[in-house]
């Protein structure tokens, strides 16, 4: 059953078509037929020399003449409230939600400010029991108590009389966020490259929070509104992650940005895709496979934060996005990840799905055949004769740990391959020789040569990025989760 809308919100309510002085009382019409008649002393009139006129506000004020020649206006608020029961009740509501609401904005500045209540309230000139009870709306408020305290505080009144003023601090705000799931990286970089003002509406954008819940301080995120294969090794329900919802946001913005290569189809032969993407030295390597695929008119963004997922792509007005999140940081390990990404797109595992792989991907994978698919297509693509040169590293180890690392390295260089990609794929392969940390920790150490992945891909995506060419609120998502280095 629907509820009836209140007298006060309806039309006409508020609007006076006619008033005069009746005897020693105002009587006021309203447009919506009521007449009402009320004590002048109930309105703050005292002087019984009046008469009354339009206001200066016209249908929303009468204007009260004495005999002297003063004025003064009287609002259609002050003429219901002292005849209408049930409004003046209203009325009190709303000015101890508006009180609540202000203590709360005040108690958000005091914290940000890292100031204790005893703190402020010395800087003030109150006590701290006087403070709390301000901070929790059961005290009535004077504009010079609370411009005293904004004074106190450095602030300024329209900090907290903007409607998206936060009513919950940054700090505790940040600790809610990353409960939610957002890593103190992201967060950070986002909220420091964002006004206080602005800080509502691009929090709603990049998680996908609504701006009542943020200025509550209550975070939930929504699930996605594209369709999403996810490729997870592990439970949870990852399509509710506030880093998803960013990856999304932040391939939208790079879709909408226009100004790059019109898309083409990648072949679906990682041969042919290797002899495009090569470089000087007849390796395909994180910075050429990251150029060709943007000259291709496939998108490679970069992502920062920790969690959610590992990389993602997107199909976006039917062409290929793709987000990379590698929780691992050496650039053979984004060289991989990246090849598997494209073998998705090539092999056709992404049309009206997205792909999202929660965790890095693995070399082989029996549990899923697109998965095993993907990682076959960046072996063929980044090592086309691996299991060559596989067995010729395990050749030359002779079973030893020992000998692991130099194998690897002189095979590579016969081979005209990245130490560190082989490395990598050795030791996932090789597994009988020596322990699992032996042969990880000589990979990585070969895989260092290399350096960092993200600083590469973040290099590339600012060329082919046009960031002073977007939205304000795409640009501020793409330069504090994307390009964090630029």
């Amino acid at each position: 059953m629907n509820r009836p809308t209140a007298p006060w919100g309806q039309a006409g309510y508020s609007d006076i078509v006619a008033a005069a002085r009746q005897d020693d009382d105002l009587t006021v019409e309203f447009a919506n037929g009521d007449v009402v008649r009320v004590a002048p002393t109930r309105i703050g009139i005292t002087d019984p020399e009046f008469d009354v006129e339009s206001g200066e506000d016209g249908r929303l004020s009468v204007r009260i003449v004495f005999g002297d020649g003063s004025t003064r206006d009287v609002s259609w608020m002050q003429i219901r409230s002292a005849t209408d029961p049930h409004f003046a009740q209203e009325l009190r509501h709303r000015d101890a939600e508006q009180s609540r609401r202000i203590g709360l904005r005040l108690k958000a500045l005091r914290e940000d400010r890292n100031l204790s209540q005893r703190d402020l309230a010395d800087l003030a000139g109150m006590t701290a029991p006087q403070l709390a009870k301000i901070e929790k709306g059961t005290s009535d408020l004077r504009v010079s108590t609370v411009q005293g305290l904004l004074r106190a505080m450095g602030a300024r009144f329209g900090d907290i009389a903007d409607p998206n003023a936060l009513e919950v601090s940054r700090k505790t705000l940040r600790k809610r966020a990353e409960l939610a799931g957002v890593s103190n990286d992201v967060w950070d970089r986002l909220t420091s490259l964002t006004p206080s003002g602005q800080l509502t509406e691009r929090l709603s954008r990049a998680f996908g929070w609504r701006p009542a819940e943020i200025t509550e301080g209550i975070l939930t995120t929504p699930r996605l509104s594209a369709a999403v294969r996810f490729k997870a090794r592990r439970s949870g329900q990852a399509h509710d992650s506030p880093i998803l919802h960013l990856g999304f946001e932040v391939a939208r913005c790079v879709r909408s940005a226009g100004r790059q290569p019109e898309h083409r189809k990648p072949p679906s032969n990682p041969a042919q895709i290797r002899a495009e993407a090569v470089d000087n030295s007849g390796r395909v390597t994180l910075p050429s496979l990251l150029t060709w695929m943007w000259n291709r008119g496939i998108p490679v963004v970069p992502l920062l934060g920790r969690g959610g997922f590992s990389a993602a792509v997107w199909c976006l007005e039917e062409e290929p996005i793709v987000v990379m999140k590698e929780a691992r940081d050496l650039a053979v390990y984004w060289l991989f990840d990246l090849a598997h990404e494209l073998g998705h797109i090539s092999l056709g595992h992404v049309t009206e799905e997205a792909v999202v792989d929660i965790e890095a991907p693995e070399i082989h994978s029996s549990d899923d055949s697109e998965e095993s698919a993907a990682s076959s297509f960046a072996l063929d693509l980044l090592l086309p004769n691996h299991r060559q040169l596989i067995s010729a590293v395990r050749t030359q180890s002779r079973g030893s740990y020992l000998r692991f690392k130099f194998a690897v390295e002189d095979v590579a260089t016969q081979g005209n391959v990245s130490a560190g990609l082989l490395g990598m794929v050795a030791a996932y392969e090789l597994r009988d020789i020596g322990e699992d940390k032996d042969r990880w920790g000589s990979a990585s150490n070969l895989a260092r040569a290399d350096g960092p992945g993200r600083p590469v891909a973040e290099t590339i995506a600012a060329v082919f990025l046009p960031v002073n060419e977007m939205s304000e609120v795409d640009a501020a998502l793409i330069r504090g989760a994307v390009l964090t280095g630029n």
